[in-house]
């Protein structure tokens, strides 16, 4: 955590980069966790708040909702009156994202940046909205997290700030598609995504190949590899 008068606090609740690859089906994927990491860290900074990085080390809990709600009560219980919380894990996030849902928090509002695939990638919660009861129960981790949120926060009290709606990565199928869109992307990010996905394609390809050899026997010591194999 860094010293601040502020009672905002930024919560940075992400695995480090070694957990990160053992969660997530990213074949050598730490230097690319640890980018991400990087950055995240670095916008924190940035703002000038007090921050927690809460890893797997400082995660206490069962499942992710009580992983992450104790975080939040940790926080608040330290004197914080309002938290913001991110991941790692949307390279669409920027310093604007962030600094937008700073003054919307500390103006009396809560914040939700949407996941296109309908969780979360930032909220902002006061502790006048913040009931653990009802927060260990929303369905984190699903597809309707962010319609449970917003509703709840509507009745608790007004309207929450709505973010623009950002992908997230998961798998290696996401950083596929999010090279789609790489004039949104980070340059640093962008290339440690087309590494790794060709890290991945040359893995799966050696899988294959694996699975396909013992039907196979060469038949011939000249050319390709690949037009040596007859079946057996």
């Amino acid at each position: 955590m860094t010293p601040s008068h502020s009672r905002t606090a930024i919560l940075l609740f992400a695995r480090t980069s070694h957990a990160e690859v053992q969660h997530k089906w990213l074949p050598k994927g730490d230097i690319f966790f640890e980018e991400l990491n990087r950055r995240s860290l670095s916008m924190i900074r940035r703002s000038g708040l007090p921050y927690f990085h809460f890893s797997e080390k400082e995660q206490i809990g069962q499942n992710f909702g009580e992983k992450f709600t104790n975080a939040i009560e940790k926080i608040f219980e330290s004197g914080f009156d309002r938290i913001i919380s991110i991941g790692n894990d949307t390279p669409q996030l920027s310093g604007r994202e962030l600094q937008k849902a700073i003054r919307s928090i500390e103006a009396g509002n809560q914040v939700l940046g949407p996941s296109k695939d309908g969780g979360i990638y930032l909220l902002g919660v006061m502790k006048t909205a913040y009931d653990k009861k009802r927060f260990l129960n929303f369905s984190w981790g699903r597809s309707y997290l962010y319609k449970e949120l917003k509703a709840y926060f509507e009745e608790v009290l007004e309207s929450p700030l709505i973010l623009p709606s950002f992908f997230d990565v998961d798998n290696a199928s996401d950083i596929a598609f999010l090279l789609k869109f790489s004039s949104f992307i980070p340059f640093s990010i962008l290339k440690l995504y087309q590494a790794l996905l060709s890290s991945i394609k040359i893995l799966e390809f050696e899988l294959v190949l694996e699975q396909i050899t013992p039907f196979y026997t060469p038949n011939s010591n000249k050319g390709s590899p690949l037009n040596t194999l007859t079946l057996a």
